[in-house]
Order: structure tokens, then C-alpha cells, then sequence
């Protein structure tokens, strides 16, 4: 054997010894010393190319890796570790077919397999990825890391039950595996298993404190659950030990405004696109933010409505700019509070609602599924119904339990999708009165593939807005036809609904123009009510001072618009003694303090203690809300954002209800209440008016015997507000019409009606 070549193999078993031993700058000098004396030497190029991508200098290793295999394409290693570098260089479909090579000289590699599983999986070939993990496993059965992966790709393709016994077999293997403790929250998660989910992140922390990603999802896991202020630590938490983390930046973003810090909110998006520029949920996000929750005065109120329209400009701008990422992030933000700002905003909706329909279309590529003919020989209408308020909630108890109850089945079959994974009695019985239900959560994948498969004639969201799923399927075009209706009592802007459903005591005589879709007046409020069976529980509020009348504003504080702060303060003025008392909401309860903050100021402004005026109640069961309405005298309604569900309440506990009844929807819920009843008394249109009668109801309300006749008269006109099934009659005609229209504009070439 000649001399120089056992000097190379002496020289490549050092450099190996160092390299093994982390020393690699010294073996790089060695590997560099083989090479200048035979530049072909394919174990010196191999391996200085494995050091160059283990230190980041991907493309090197891509050049020297590959003059290895040029020497020698027969190692399988070559080839395992070129694919490696290519991957780290983004080159998957490269990376893949290096791999591939890697197992065609040696089937049983299964590091090959296991980094094939990777590349596949970020190429979305989930299946294919699948396998290959499997085929890893069956060479190296149990390893933690490939069982981790693999669980990854299960949750990826839907496939929760089965990731989860692939994580928790990851944890049999290896107890302190914190991403397998991690992931296994996320699938939990999605499987509406929030206690699990949290304990899950927890374990992940208690193995891995610094775990950037576990408290990044902890706190997506409280945001969920309503809890801003505690999301919002988990988010910094991640940032301590990973400031660039876009997706936490994004997180805490939310967090912010969900609590009403939006300046701090925008602050927090903007870093995040400073992170990642191309960040879609952040700029949307960013987008959305300028709409204030709660308005703190009138200035920032009216000037909602510029603001939105200036970001919308910047975001279509940015949309052109970065084609095709907005669509996949539609529905995480929508512009919902923009309801509760004064004025017109239909321009601005239909603006926004051009912009998401088109960019969820692109991401999803969703058409309409079914062809009107293949529908058309159906024997009933099918209507699938999506909302993440089949439980006890407004839009079920209010709108959408009547459709469930009593839409003629002789002409529908009803499909029910829960987009929420919570559930109640209402929730269960509701299970048992549709053709098909089905339970969230689910991706949105899972949902257009649900939708694919059931191939409905009509689609009826009740409610667009409250709820991320319902904003993104709403937004595309999925049915024939496809309607809204009040649970949002403002049009949805989307071209892609063709009804919104409203009722005719609703509606102004000029209400059309505040839609883009076509408006249906049904009959009456346009609902159908059952007569609620709660009985009330004792309030537990402190016993009512001496001569002091007590005025309820039961509605969210989000609908208190600052322009009509100062009617109390002249409602107090000419009363006297009396209490405006607010409830407080489950969501949202900072509201109900920066909204008494935002009140006491004016009746600062008016020379009036507010600590003698102004009381809140904490969140209220049902049972005891209705006991807290009892011990009301006058109901006030909000004028800029009416109340249905809580003057619904009031009435059936016989609690006078004061309304100023607007141009929009959104203020004659209350008015609307009130026509169907037959008791319009207190139904005013003007804000001197709406004084005005406070303060003689206030007066009236010390004459024991006429109050009380009041009160049992409004009580027992409360049973003409419910029951009203012309209203689902009419809902069911209208639809059948509008879809005959919709599939006979789709025969001759036209697809809107």
C-alpha cells in the first residue's frame, strides 16, 4: 500500500476525531490539507461538506457534498447528507429526490426515511410523509423523535385521535420529550380538550422553561378561553426567550386589543412584520386594530370610520404586494366592531368584503361545489346551517333555534355544523333534530371538505363575524345560495351572500340601502321565539336606598357609544335621586370598568357625583339576571347599538323598556321588540324625547298602583314576542324562491342574484 495513501486515510480518521469531538475548525483545516493534496479525495469532500453545513454554509456544503458524489455516487450517506443541506437551502423538491437516492442504494437508511418524512411534510405531501416516518419506525421502532414527527403529520391531515396516540407513545418512550408534551397540547386543543391541553403545555415548560413555543401556545390556549390578560404573559414569556418570534408578536397583538390596548396592539403587529414582512394574520391584524373596542370619547369614535377606511387602502396595497398570503389568514380578524361606530358603514364593509372574498378564494380555490342540476333532483332542499352559537346564546335562543324547530322538514333537511367545540343542553338537543350534525373545531380544511361532502343547495350562517370559521367559509362560495341573517345586525359586505334575513318591524322603510345583500323582511321581528322557562334566582345586589330610582343598562359596554353619555347625566339632572346600573359581561369585563371610568368623567363634567349614580354588577347568571331585572325599574336601551336578547328578558319580567329608535338595524332591535308586543310607549325618536320619557317614567314609577298595572300589562304582552312561526314559514318560502331564482341565473350564465 503506498505510503501517501495510508498518510490520507491517518490524516481523515483524525479529522473525523475532531470533528466527533466538536473541535471543527481543527478538523476542517485537516480535511482541507487532504484535499489540497488530492482535490478528487470523495470522503474529505463528503465529510468538509457535512461541517460546512453543520456551521450554516449551506451552499458550500451543497458544492462539496455533490464533487463527492461525482467521485462516488454509490454511498447512500452522500446522498442523505446533500439532501440535508438542500433542505436547509428551502430546495425541497431537491432535497426529496436526494433522500429518494439515498434509499434507492440502501432501503433500510433510516435517518433517509426519517428526513424524507420532514421534507415531504413541509411540502404538504402528509400522506407520503406518513409513510415514511412508519417505514422509520419499523427500522428503529420507538424513537421519541420519529414518533413526535409523525403525530405532527397525523394532526396536519385531520387525523387527531391517531396523532395523539402517536404523541403519547413519543412520551412512553421518552417522558421529558417537551415538543411531543407540546404538540400534544395543540391536538388536544383542536379536540376542544382546553384542561388537557393546558396541562399538556405545562408539562412541555416544566421539562423545558425556555420552551419559546409552549408558552406561545398556552397563550393562543387562554385567548381562546377569553383570557386576554393571562394570554398576554404567555406571549411575553415566548419573547423573553425568542424576541423575533413572529407568531408570539402576532399573539400578544391579539391579546392587546382584545383588551382594548390597541395603540399597544398595533405596536406589537408592527413588530411582528418587522420580523416577517409578508406576516398575513399580523397585517390583517394590524389592519383591524384601528377599530377601537370601546371608544373613549367622541372624537376616537367618529374618527373609527376614516381610520378603517385609510387601513384598508394600506392593506389592498399590501395584499398586491404580497400576493396570495392574505387569503389563508381571513376570518382570524374581522372588522366586527365596526358596527358599534356611529353612521353608515356599508361602503366600508362591502370594501373589506371584496377584499377578503377574493383573497380567501385564491388561497382556497373554492367554487361552488355542486352543479344546480345534481341539486335540483333532490327531493327536499338542503340546508346546512354554520354557526359556533349552537348553545345557550342569543343567536340560538333568538334566531336560530325557531329555524331548527320548526322549518318544514317536508321541504328541508336541516345539516347542523357547530363550529365550537363547547357544548350544553341546547347543543345536544339540537343533535337530535337536524338530518346531520356535526361538532367542531375542526381546520378549515375540515370544513370545506365537510361542505364538499354534503353538497348543500343553501347555506345560512345566522351570525358573521363572532366567530373566525364562519368569517372565512361565509367569504367564500360554497352554495348555490348562501344567506345572513341579524346575529351581526349589519349587512356582511361579502358578495358572496345573497340574503340577509331581517324582520319587518325592523327595517327602516329605506333599509335596503344598508345591505349589499338582497333584504328579506319576514314577519314581525323576523324570528321565532320560545317563552322563556328559567326561573329567576334573587338578585344578590345591595337592598335599593330610600326614594331612589333605579335604571337598568343591561347591553355590553362596547354598545355605549360616547356621543350618548351625556342623556344620563341629563336623565340624573332632572330625576334626583336614582342608579344607573351596569352588567357587567362574562367577555369583555374590563369594558364594563373603562365604560364606568368613561361615564364618571361625565358626570364630573355636569358637577354630579358619579359615586352616587353609577353601580355595577358583576356577570349574572341567567337565573339571576333575570332576578337583577326585577329589581329594575326602567330599561334603557343604547341608542347607537340596540339590545334585542336582554330587552327579550326585560319584557316577560314586565321591565319598561326605553328605546330610541334610529336609521339602522342595529337601533331598532329594542323598537322592533317592542312593535310586536303592542307596547310602543316607550319607543322614542329623538334624543330629548328619550329624556324626556326617562325622567316621567322616574316620576310614575312612585305611583304604586299605575306601576305596577304597567309592569303585569308588559308581562303579559311579553307571550306575543315569541312563538311567531309565520316567520319561519316565510323564511323557508323566501329561500326556495331566491335558490329557484339563483339556479335558473346559473342555467342562462349568470351566478348573483
Amino acid at each position: 500500500m503506498p505510503a501517501e495513501s495510508s498518510n490520507v486515510r491517518e490524516l481523515l480518521a483524525l479529522a473525523v476525531q475532531n470533528h466527533r469531538a466538536g473541535r471543527l475548525a481543527e478538523a476542517e483545516g485537516i480535511y482541507r490539507r487532504i484535499l489540497e493534496t488530492d482535490a478528487r479525495q470523495a470522503d474529505a469532500l463528503h465529510l468538509l461538506g457535512v461541517l460546512s453545513h453543520q456551521t450554516g454554509r449551506h451552499e458550500n456544503a451543497v458544492e462539496l457534498i455533490g464533487a463527492a458524489i461525482a467521485q462516488n455516487d454509490r454511498v447512500p450517506a452522500f446522498h442523505n447528507n446533500l439532501a440535508n443541506a438542500l433542505h436547509a437551502q428551502g430546495k425541497l423538491p431537491e432535497a426529496a429526490a436526494a433522500y429518494l437516492r439515498a434509499l434507492t442504494l440502501k432501503p433500510d437508511h433510516v435517518e433517509a426515511h426519517y428526513n424524507l418524512g420532514i421534507v415531504l411534510h413541509a411540502q404538504g405531501k402528509l400522506e407520503e410523509a406518513a409513510a415514511s416516518y412508519r417505514r422509520a419506525l419499523s427500522l428503529r421502532p420507538n424513537h421519541a423523535d420519529t414518533l413526535c414527527n409523525l403525530g405532527n403529520t397525523l394532526q396536519a391531515q385531520g387525523k387527531r385521535d391517531e396523532a395523539v396516540s402517536a404523541y403519547q407513545q413519543a412520551l412512553r418512550c421518552r417522558p421529558d420529550h417537551a415538543a411531543a408534551h407540546c404538540n400534544l397540547g395543540n391536538v388536544l386543543k383542536a379536540l376542544g380538550e382546553l384542561d388537557d391541553a393546558a396541562a399538556s403545555y405545562a408539562r412541555a415548560l416544566t421539562h423545558k422553561p425556555h420552551y419559546a413555543e409552549a408558552h406561545n401556545n398556552l397563550g393562543n390556549l387562554l385567548l381562546e378561553q377569553d383570557k386576554p390578560e393571562e394570554a398576554a404573559v404567555c406571549y411575553q414569556r415566548a419573547l423573553t426567550y425568542k424576541p423575533d418570534y413572529a407568531e408570539a408578536l402576532t399573539g400578544l397583538g391579539n391579546a392587546l386589543k382584545e383588551h382594548g390596548r390597541l395603540q399597544d396592539a398595533l405596536a406589537s403587529y408592527g413588530r411582528a412584520l418587522d420580523v416577517r414582512p409578508e406576516h398575513a394574520e399580523a397585517r390583517l391584524g394590524q389592519a383591524i386594530a384601528v377599530i377601537p373596542v370601546l371608544a373613549d370619547n367622541i372624537t376616537e369614535s367618529v374618527a373609527a370610520t376614516e381610520k378603517f377606511a385609510q387601513a384598508l387602502d394600506d392593506l389592498t396595497a399590501w395584499d398586491r404586494a404580497n400576493p396570495g398570503k392574505l387569503g389563508k389568514s381571513v376570518g382570524t380578524h374581522q372588522p366586527f366592531y365596526l358596527a358599534y361606530r356611529p353612521g353608515d358603514v356599508t361602503k366600508l364593509l362591502c370594501r373589506y368584503g371584496d377584499l377578503a372574498g377574493t383573497a380567501a378564494a385564491i388561497h382556497w380555490r373554492a367554487t361552488a361545489q355542486p352543479s344546480p342540476a345534481s341539486q335540483g333532483s333532490r327531493a327536499r332542499t338542503r340546508l346546512v346551517v354554520v354557526s359556533g352559537q349552537v348553545r345557550q346564546h342569543p343567536v340560538w335562543d333568538v334566531i336560530l333555534r325557531g329555524v331548527v324547530a320548526y322549518l318544514d322538514r317536508g321541504q328541508f333537511e336541516i345539516l347542523l355544523y357547530h363550529t365550537s367545540p363547547i357544548t350544553d343542553e341546547q347543543t345536544n338537543w339540537a343533535s337530535t333534530q337536524v338530518e346531520r350534525f356535526v361538532q367542531g373545531p375542526k381546520s378549515t380544511q375540515g370544513w370545506l371538505d365537510e361542505i364538499a361532502r354534503d353538497r348543500p343547495d343553501v347555506i345560512f350562517y345566522p351570525e358573521v363575524g363572532m366567530d373566525p370559521v364562519t368569517g372565512v367559509l361565509a367569504s367564500l362560495r360554497l352554495a348555490p345560495l348562501q344567506i345572513a341573517s341579524w346575529g351581526h345586525p349589519v349587512t356582511t359586505g361579502l358578495p358572496t351572500m345573497d340574503l340577509f334575513l331581517s324582520g319587518e318591524l325592523l327595517e327602516s322603510p329605506a333599509g335596503e340601502q344598508h345591505y349589499r345583500e338582497k333584504l328579506i323582511r319576514l314577519p314581525g321581528t323576523g324570528v321565532c321565539t320560545e317563552p322563556t322557562t328559567r326561573e329567576a334566582q334573587p338578585w344578590a345586589g345591595p337592598a335599593r336606598p330610600t326614594n331612589v330610582v333605579r335604571f337598568a343598562i343591561c347591553q355590553q359596554p362596547i354598545k355605549f357609544d360616547p356621543a350618548d353619555d351625556v342623556l344620563l347625566t341629563r336623565i340624573a339632572k332632572a330625576v334626583g335621586p336614582c342608579e344607573f346600573w351596569l352588567a357587567s359581561p362574562r367577555k369583555l369585563h374590563w369594558a364594563t370598568m373603562r365604560l364606568r371610568e368613561r361615564l364618571a368623567a361625565a358626570f364630573l363634567n355636569e358637577g354630579l357625583d358619579p359615586e352616587t349614580y353609577l353601580r355595577v354588577t358583576p356577570w349574572l347568571t341567567r337565573s339571576h339576571f333575570l332576578g337583577f331585572l326585577d329589581e329594575m325599574d326602567v330599561y334603557l336601551d343604547c341608542p347607537a347599538f340596540s339590545g334585542y336578547t336582554t330587552a327579550w328578558q326585560a319584557i316577560h319580567r314586565g321591565v319598561p323598556i326605553l328605546t330610541m329608535e334610529g336609521e339602522f338595524l342595529r337601533q331598532r332591535l329594542a323598537a322592533g321588540l317592542l312593535r310586536q308586543i303592542g307596547i310602543v310607549d316607550g319607543v322614542t325618536s329623538s334624543r330629548d324625547q328619550y329624556v324626556e320619557t326617562a325622567v316621567r317614567w322616574a316620576q310614575e314609577r312612585w305611583q304604586t298602583g299605575p306601576w305596577a298595572a304597567r309592569r303585569e300589562a308588559i308581562r303579559r304582552a311579553a307571550a306575543r314576542a315569541d312563538g311567531n312561526r309565520a316567520s319561519v314559514s316565510a323564511f323557508g318560502n323566501s329561500v326556495l324562491e331566491a335558490l329557484h331564482q339563483s339556479r335558473s341565473r346559473i342555467v342562462s350564465g349568470s351566478n348573483c342574484l
